[in-house]
């Protein structure tokens, strides 16, 4: 355990905000341990089940998503320059690569000649990118470095490259704003400083993409953060794999902006919370965190590894999803082969088998018409704020909102 306390505090610039919040999380933990889960304090709400499937509420989510930061990759995905990385942001294709500065860059992958696609390798090392089409051929940072027989094709010189992205590496991942004609935030902006600052705190920057893997799923991407967001489900669908390890129904929430953050205590901390001097707390140590960020990235602290869910709505179907699931290590535990497999394993049997299987399943119902409204519980009403930050993204991209909103439709 030492090693992920000296990972919380990788940097002396960020240790403090780390550790306070690592005090405060343990102070309301504490609070539930010694005076119980506390009843409900307000009724129930119905949830009108468009919000999962409306097309025109796509368009606007998609148009929102586009101008915010997503996490597209890990850092040491393209560790090297000269690496690069091909992938889709909602309908956007995208090349990700290293120069040879050391640069990271996001390019379109459409040729600037005739629109053809540019690279087609999912990843890959490489001095320059080629068009297959007509040779035209590309710097890393994607310059034009020339078009194949230019007396040919004009009688003044080529020009255009590569059309550019808002692209930052921060936390070691690579964030990538799909939407090119939007004045970017920088991550910290979107983050907000204490939000940054944590993630900071946690390490991410010194940790390494050890396994990823695309999922297509059946269902709004919305569905798959309602799962990060209520634990009331866990005793039941998690019963015979991960439930055994926590308490039931022991959980705090954090909201920061339209960020939030969900904290589940395990077994041992729950037992040895109450007798362990404050100065001794080690909170971090013993949960699982999941920071839902608004809109599309999910980023799942645990005490070895984090698990990285970046959620790509499908451009036309709201009841369709491309989620990539990427595991981050400490980089320099690498070499552990034997352990993070056996990790990448459990994640990827119970989420798949259990959380994607679930929501795939309610979107299923809900697509069959047999489903107009859902029941939201106070247990459950992160999932509704979650919602209510959406609509407000897409109030400040449109300044309106579409039908399928978030408000309740009574108790």
């Amino acid at each position: 355990m030492e090693a992920v306390q000296e990972r919380v505090s990788a940097t002396t610039a960020h240790r403090d905000a780390a550790r306070a919040f690592e005090m405060d999380l343990g102070d309301r933990l504490l609070q539930l341990a010694t005076d119980g889960i506390p009843p409900a304090s307000q009724p129930s709400a119905r949830l009108a089940t468009d919000i999962y499937t409306s097309p025109q509420r796509l368009h606007q989510e998609r148009r929102a998503m586009a101008r915010r930061p997503a996490a597209a990759l890990a850092s040491s995905e393209i560790a090297t320059p000269g690496d690069f990385a091909t992938l889709r942001l909602g309908d956007v294709p995208v090349i990700v690569t290293r120069d040879p500065d050391g640069q990271a860059h996001a390019l379109v992958n459409v040729c600037a000649h005739r629109g053809s696609t540019v690279e087609h390798r999912p990843c890959g090392s490489a001095r320059l990118l080629s068009c297959r089409f007509h040779g035209w051929s590309y710097n890393l940072d994607g310059t034009l470095r020339a078009a194949s027989n230019a007396m040919l094709f004009s009688t003044t010189p080529a020009v255009g490259g590569l059309q550019r992205l808002q692209c930052e590496e921060r936390h070691g991942l690579v964030w990538v704003t799909a939407d090119p004609d939007v004045e970017p935030l920088t991550v910290r902006q979107w983050l907000g400083d204490e939000l940054d600052d944590l993630i900071a705190g946690l390490g991410l920057g010194s940790m390494a993409c050890y396994r990823a893997e695309d999922h297509d799923l059946g269902c709004n991407w919305k569905m798959l953060t309602d799962g990060f967001l209520e634990i009331y489900h866990l005793k039941y669908l998690h019963r015979n794999t991960i439930a055994p390890y926590f308490p039931a129904h022991a959980a705090v929430y954090s909201r920061y902006g339209d960020h939030l953050l969900a904290a589940l205590p395990k077994n041992r901390l729950w037992r040895e919370l109450p007798n362990t001097p404050r100065d001794q707390w080690r909170i971090l140590e013993g949960l699982t965190m999941a920071i839902v960020l608004v809109p599309g990235t999910v980023i799942q602290w645990q005490a070895g590894h984090v698990e990285l869910f970046s959620l790509r709505p499908d451009p036309h179907d709201p009841t369709r999803t491309s989620c990539r699931l990427a595991m981050l290590i400490p980089a320099d535990q690498a070499h552990d082969t034997d352990l993070w497999d056996r990790n990448w394993q459990r994640v990827g049997e119970t989420i798949p088998a259990e959380d994607f299987a679930v929501a795939e399943e309610i979107q299923g119902n809900i697509s069959a018409g047999v489903v107009s409204s859902l029941q939201i519980g106070a247990n459950e009403s992160p999932i509704l704020e979650h919602l209510a930050a959406v609509d407000r993204l897409i109030q400040a991209v449109s300044g309106l909102l579409v039908p399928g909103s978030s408000g309740s439709i009574g108790s």
